[in-house]
C-alpha cells in the first residue's frame, strides 16, 4: 500500500524551511537531513547561507557527496572554496566528483595560481581534462561556461539506438532536453528533442527526424549574448561549436539565467563605482584594493564642482544663506539621475532598448524632467520662502532645482546609450561622470542666479 503523500504548499514549505533552519542552528544534522529532503538545493542554498559557517561542513557530510555536490553547485564561489579548505582530502575528491566540469572551473578561476595547482590533483582525470579545456577559454566566452555533459548521436543512428543511449545518459547527466546529431566529422547538423524521439517511428534515423535549423553559440562569442540567445528563443539549452561547427558543449539555462542576473548585478554595484567582483565573502584588505582607486577618482572629479563654487566666492559672502541650500539641489540632482540612470541600464540589459530608441529615450526623459522640475521646483521655492522669508531667494532655488532635475534626468536616461555606442561599459562610465554633471549644473544655475540678482540684472 503506497504511503501517505505529502502536499507542500507555500506555507508548509514555509514551515519546513523554518524548521531546518532551526534544527541547523541547533546542530541537529540527523533530523534536518531527514527534511531537506522536501526541500529544492536552492532553498537549502538560501538556508545554508545564513547558518553559522562551523554547521556547513557537518550537514553536507550528512547529506552525502551526490546531494552536496548539487547544493555546492549553488553557492557563492568564495564559500565552496572556504568550505573545500576545511574538507578531508578524500572529501575534496568527492565533492569534485559531483560537480560539473563547467562548476570546478568556476572555483578554479577564484584561486590563485599556487592553490589551482594544489587542487588539479583532486580530479578525477577524466573531470581534468574537461576542465582543462574550458579553462582555456576566456572566463567571458560561452565555452568558458559551457557544460561537456549532453547527448549526441551520428546521423545513421536509429531510433531505438538514440533511445538507448538517451535512457543511459539520464542516470548520469542533466542536459538531456535534447539529442544532438553530428555527421562523420562531428560537425553539428541537426537537433531532436527528447519529446520528439520519444514518439518518433522505430524505423527512422536520425537525421530524418532531426531540425536543421539549428540556434548556436560560436566558443569564443561572449557569454552574455548566448544567454541572451537561451532568453529570447527559450531554449534549455543551447550548443557551443567551434570554428568548424564541431560540437564543443551545451550552455544550460541556469548557467544563462545566472549570467544575465550576475550582469545585471554587476552593472548596479557599479554605479556606486563598486567592483562586481566583490561580494559579502571578500576580505577586507582585497575590498579595500576594489573600492579605494575609485574614490580617490571621485576625489579628482568633485574637483569640478569644488572650482565652480569657489567663482561664486563674493556671491555667497554676500548672501551667507545661500550655501544652506547648496546640498539639497545637488543631492535631488543626484537622485533624480540615478533613477533614470537605473532604468536605461536595466532595460538595456535585459535588451528592453537597443541603442537607436535613443531619440524615444530622450523625449520620454525631456517630458519627465520638466513635469517633475516644475513640481519640485515649486515645492523647494515655497520650502525656501517660508523657512528665509525671502520670496526671491525662493524663486532662484526653485528654478536652479527644477534646471537640474531636467539636466540630472536628460542625462541619466540617455548617457548610458552614448556610452554603449563607444563600445565602453554605461555602468561604469556613466555612474562617476553623472553626480559631477549633476553637481556641477546645480551650483551654476544656483550661485549664477544669485550673482545676476546681486549684480542688478534680476530685480
Amino acid at each position: 500500500m503506497p504511503g501517505k503523500e505529502t502536499l507542500l504548499d507555500t506555507e508548509s514549505l514555509k514551515l519546513q524551511v523554518e524548521k531546518l533552519e532551526a534544527l541547523l542552528e541547533s546542530g541537529n544534522y540527523e533530523e534536518a537531513v531527514e527534511i531537506s529532503q522536501q526541500l529544492s538545493n536552492r532553498r537549502i542554498r538560501d538556508i545554508i547561507i545564513a547558518i553559522p559557517r562551523s554547521n556547513i561542513l557537518p550537514f553536507l557530510r550528512g547529506l552525502g557527496w551526490d546531494r552536496a555536490g548539487e547544493i555546492a553547485a549553488w553557492l557563492p564561489e568564495e564559500l565552496t572554496i572556504e568550505l573545500l579548505k576545511e574538507m578531508e582530502e578524500n572529501e575534496q575528491k568527492q565533492l569534485f566528483a559531483h560537480l560539473d566540469s563547467d562548476e570546478v572551473t568556476d572555483l578554479l578561476d577564484h584561486l590563485p595560481y599556487e592553490e589551482q595547482e594544489k587542487l588539479w590533483k583532486k580530479l578525477h582525470p577524466e573531470l581534468e581534462e574537461d576542465v582543462k579545456k574550458l579553462s582555456s577559454h576566456g572566463p567571458e566566452t560561452a565555452g568558458g561556461h559551457m557544460e561537456t555533459e549532453y547527448v549526441a548521436v551520428h546521423r545513421d543512428t536509429t531510433v531505438p539506438e538514440a533511445l538507448q543511449k538517451l535512457r543511459r545518459a539520464r542516470q548520469r547527466i542533466n542536459n538531456t532536453a535534447y539529442v544532438y546529431v553530428t555527421d562523420d566529422r562531428e560537425k553539428l547538423i541537426g537537433v531532436i528533442s527528447a519529446q520528439e524521439l520519444s514518439f518518433a517511428d522505430r524505423s527512422e534515423k536520425a537525421e530524418d527526424l532531426m531540425d536543421q535549423d539549428i540556434h548556436v553559440a560560436r566558443v569564443d562569442e561572449p557569454v552574455e549574448e548566448a544567454a541572451k540567445t537561451l532568453q529570447y528563443r527559450r531554449l534549455n539549452l543551447l550548443p557551443v561549436i567551434d570554428e568548424d561547427d564541431k560540437l564543443l558543449g551545451v550552455l544550460t539555462l541556469d548557467t544563462a539565467i545566472d549570467q544575465l542576473s550576475e550582469k545585471l548585478a554587476d552593472d548596479f554595484v557599479s554605479l556606486t563605482g563598486a567592483s562586481g567582483e566583490e561580494s559579502f565573502f571578500t576580505s577586507p584588505k582585497e575590498a579595500i584594493r576594489m573600492r579605494l582607486p575609485w574614490m580617490a577618482f571621485n576625489v579628482f572629479l568633485n574637483l569640478g564642482a569644488v572650482a565652480v563654487i569657489s567663482s561664486f566666492e563674493d556671491t555667497i559672502a554676500q548672501i551667507a544663506i545661500l550655501a544652506a541650500f547648496l546640498p539639497m539641489i545637488t543631492d535631488m540632482g543626484g537622485n533624480v539621475g540615478i533613477q533614470a540612470l537605473s532604468v536605461s541600464i536595466r532595460s538595456i540589459a535585459l535588451g528592453e532598448v537597443q541603442l537607436g530608441d535613443f531619440v524615444r529615450v530622450l523625449r520620454k526623459e525631456v517630458a519627465i524632467g520638466i513635469f517633475n522640475g516644475l513640481a519640485l521646483g515649486l515645492l523647494f521655492a515655497l520650502l525656501a520662502y517660508f523657512l528665509e522669508g525671502i520670496p526671491l531667494l525662493g524663486i532662484i532655488a526653485g528654478t536652479a532645482l527644477a534646471a537640474n532635475v531636467l539636466v540630472a534626468g536628460i542625462v541619466g536616461g540617455t548617457f548610458p546609450f552614448l556610452i554603449k555606442k563607444l563600445g565602453k561599459d554605461p555602468a561604469m562610465m556613466t555612474g562617476p561622470f553623472l553626480t559631477t554633471i549633476t553637481d556641477i549644473t546645480g551650483v551654476t544655475i544656483y550661485l549664477g542666479l544669485s550673482t545676476l540678482f546681486l549684480l542688478g540684472v534680476i530685480v
